[in-house]
């Protein structure tokens, strides 16, 4: 059972009450590119879950089955109570791990790139972080946590994180001393000097209490990254530390320092390249560049971006693998135009002209499998992508005699 993906609807309520208050407070922590971006990057993670869960579950199974010293019954409340403690603390070193080292911080960066911090900031995950935090978790398994058990915990430990990631809840008491809260939450995704890799605990606060990475919301949140990853798409700001890395891992001269930065303290650099400047956060936040014109369209294609990753998680257990790939293929396609469309690249036109396209050849095949009697939901599906190719071509007609005014190269 997938508690994130049970929750989704919670999680969706809980956006449109946060944008709800917002209306009536006029105080806006919401931005549309930035808020989908991070929505994209949940979309990402979606895709990649399945593969990569399994670096997790099959040593953790074996472990479970070969090396256990006791056997936990499920059945007895006091399991459940020590297996979700249990879980939050390997949780907190995974988490504490990947701020501590440069190839694990890769992978965790992408959560903490938005300049933004709202209910969508905690849908911005890391799509490959699963790949590198699941061996902290393997000593559950030696200590006799049952698998199924310790996944339900593991998803309402991590389904707990959603509400903390807002602006709107302030102090709350007694309840700062005991759990992780809103205020603790955004101290840890601010770049304060002050604040870096501090309140690392994800249910349970005491953990940085007993650990020494704790710190008090004392002064005014700046969020994001020192090292900013200036992107709207939701693909490349996956590989934003990375990138970096690499282009230190080519320029130095020492063989010795192109191995070894990768496993490094987050933030070192080999001594020969240190002189060239990484990116460095600005006065102002990264800003949408989308026409004015092309914002409705923005956001049908966002909502058609989602309509597709839930028809993926519907079918992705039926379907065939051809078709599980192609719709990923598209899934991936919408979001690297989504990013030139929100960042007002003028690739923008033949990208999305690209994708509707191949998106109708898509569907036309897809169709040619299907009974006849399901062709008119193939047709209806393709009317979709058709619609918005002649919107698409309007607009452009409308915007391409000013480009150079309207989108940046």
């Amino acid at each position: 059972m997938n508690v994130a993906i049970l929750a989704f609807p919670l999680y969706v309520l809980l956006m449109l009450l946060e944008l709800a208050y917002e209306r009536v407070s006029g105080r806006h922590t919401w931005r549309l590119a930035d808020s989908a971006t991070s929505i994209n990057t949940a979309v990402l993670r979606v895709l990649l879950e399945g593969p990569l869960r399994l670096l997790l579950i099959i040593p953790y199974a074996w472990l479970y089955e070969h090396a256990r010293l006791w056997t936990l019954d499920p059945t007895q409340p006091w399991v459940w109570v020590f297996g979700f403690v249990a879980v939050d603390l390997c949780f907190y070193w995974a988490h504490r791990s990947l701020h501590r080292y440069n190839l694990l911080w890769g992978a965790h960066q992408p959560h903490h790139s938005s300049e933004d911090f709202n209910l969508s900031t905690a849908l911005r995950k890391g799509a490959f972080q699963t790949a590198f935090d699941w061996p902290f978790y393997l000593p559950l398994a030696l200590l006799g946590l049952p698998l199924p058990l310790f996944l339900l915990l593991l998803g309402i430990q991590l389904a707990y994180q959603f509400w903390i990631h807002t602006q709107h809840i302030e102090r709350m008491g007694w309840l700062e001393k005991l759990i992780v809260t809103p205020s603790h939450h955004r101290v840890h995704h601010g770049q304060n000097d002050c604040y870096i890799d501090k309140n690392h605990g994800g249910v349970f606060i005491v953990w940085d209490k007993l650990f020494g990475t704790f710190a008090e919301e004392v002064e005014p949140v700046r969020y994001g990254v020192t090292t900013p990853v200036r992107t709207f798409d939701a693909i490349a700001l996956q590989f934003s530390w990375w990138r970096l890395l690499w282009a230190d891992a080519v320029a130095t001269h020492s063989w010795w320092d192109k191995l070894r930065l990768w496993w490094m303290p987050t933030g070192w650099r080999p001594e020969d390249v240190r002189q060239q400047p990484w990116p460095k956060m600005g006065a102002d936040k990264f800003a949408e560049a989308t026409p004015a014109g092309l914002k409705a369209y923005a956001l049908v294609q966002f909502l058609l971006l989602n309509g597709m990753a839930l028809a993926f998680l519907a079918s992705v257990r039926q379907a065939a693998l051809w078709q599980a790939v192609l719709l990923a293929l598209a899934v991936l396609g919408t979001c690297v135009s989504l990013g030139a469309l929100f960042e007002g690249r003028a690739r923008l036109w033949w990208l999305e002209r690209l994708r509707l396209f191949a998106l109708l050849v898509l569907l036309a095949l897809w169709g040619l499998w299907l009974a006849p009697a399901q062709w008119p939901l193939a047709l209806a599906l393709a009317a979709v992508p058709l619609a918005c190719l002649l919107w698409l071509w309007r607009l452009s007609g409308q915007h391409d005699g000013a480009a150079s005014a309207l989108l940046r190269q």
